[in-house]
């Protein structure tokens, strides 16, 4: 069974899966589709095309598994699809939490912010959650051979305490990816079959709450990252306080700049914050009760991956205020790396010289920052 799988991946049929039907009590409904593909029934996408499993093994050459016993079950009683799909969810959070970083390094030097909220004596003076690192990382985006003088002895919060922020998501990080290797080389299989000992238990391996708890809690911290980024999206485009022109628009008066934009990231944050409501509580007793407790696994992995795809619009945005409040402010120097990252933003969105719609140049640029490396550039400034 196991070179048959190989054998489909190898040979592009991917079975046509269902996105709903499994409530975290293992993923059987949704593993059928997999088991269906590879007895020859059920759908399977080949070669771009949706076609019957059996024409596509045919196809391909393939011949349908016969399954021996417990072979079936085998496929089916797992939950690999919320540990795949949780997987690829936290590839897709790891790169954009770089490159929220890098949104607000740029921010930083935006505002003129205080860098001394980055001084490594204040983060352990207070270790908490991977904050040291977090502020090493804004840090290293910063360097230069001088510090410029700061505008504010006590920037806003949204920028003051990037480093609590960041640092409590990249400990959701980590919390989420050791879930999910402990589920990557584990038997979740009901029951289980103890060759060595001639036994076979019933087991509740199947049961992912720590999985469920681990990408609710990953949402959160997505929000609250979120969060900030649209707050020092609103402090950019909004006040003057920071000695940047009101909507960062070039030519004032009655100019809207960013203004209008301000709404879009409202909106952005409303369904980041709706999705991070927890959902693992949330079912009901089947199975004439005996399946009377679920965690909702593979829907708390969908709203977090929905969550990622959102946030890093908010990030496309903040990039973009970012750059443009820092070709406003004449005379300003940046560091290599946020000098790159200023770069790289131009390359897809111009300055804002008069009003004009913005919608396209944002959309560009979150495709470009979807591609989950897009700015080598700093890589290798960091490097050397």
């Amino acid at each position: 069974v196991l070179t048959a799988l190989v054998d489909l991946l190898n040979a592009g049929i991917h079975p046509v899966m269902p996105s709903l039907g499994s409530i975290g009590a293992g993923d059987l409904v949704l593993m059928t589709a997999i088991a269906h593909t590879l007895i020859g029934e059920g759908d399977a996408d080949y070669q771009g095309r949706r076609m019957p499993s059996a024409k596509a093994l045919m196809m391909a050459r393939l011949a349908p598994v016969s399954l021996a016993p417990k072979d079936g079950l085998s496929l089916i009683n797992a939950s690999a699809v919320s540990t795949g799909a949780g997987a690829l969810a936290l590839i897709d959070a790891l790169s954009a939490l770089e490159q929220q970083e890098q949104a607000g390094a740029l921010t930083m030097e935006a505002f003129g912010a205080n860098r001394t909220i980055l001084d490594p004596r204040l983060h352990l003076a207070r270790p908490a959650a991977c904050q040291q690192l977090a502020a090493k990382a804004l840090r290293d985006l910063l360097t230069r051979d001088a510090t410029p003088a700061p505008t504010t002895l006590q920037d806003p919060l949204s920028i003051r305490c990037m480093p609590s922020i960041h640092g409590a998501l990249i400990q959701a990080i980590d919390h989420a990816r050791l879930t999910v290797e402990i589920e990557l080389n584990a038997s979740a299989d009901n029951p289980l079959v103890l060759a060595n000992d001639s036994l076979v238990l019933s087991t509740g391996n199947f049961h992912t709450a720590s999985l469920s708890l681990a990408f609710e809690t990953l949402g959160l911290a997505i929000a609250q990252c979120a969060a900030a980024s649209a707050a020092r999206f609103i402090q950019l485009t909004g006040s003057t306080r920071h000695g940047l022109p009101k909507y960062l628009s070039p030519i004032g008066g009655a100019s809207a700049g960013f203004v209008p934009l301000q709404k879009t990231v409202t909106a952005i944050l409303a369904a980041i914050r709706h999705k991070a409501n927890p959902v693992m509580l949330d079912f009901l007793p089947v199975s004439e009760g005996v399946e009377d407790h679920a965690t909702q696994t593979p829907l708390a992995v969908a709203k977090c991956v929905e969550m990622i795809v959102l946030w890093r619009r908010l990030i496309a945005l903040e990039l973009m205020a970012a750059a443009q409040a820092v070709d406003l402010r004449e005379g300003l120097t940046l560091a290599p790396a946020t000098s790159a990252i200023h770069a790289a933003v131009r390359a897809h969105v111009p300055t804002l010289k008069e009003d004009r719609p913005l919608g396209s140049h944002a959309d560009a640029l979150h495709a470009v920052l979807a591609d989950g490396y897009w700015l080598p550039a700093v890589h290798q400034i960091l490097l050397d």
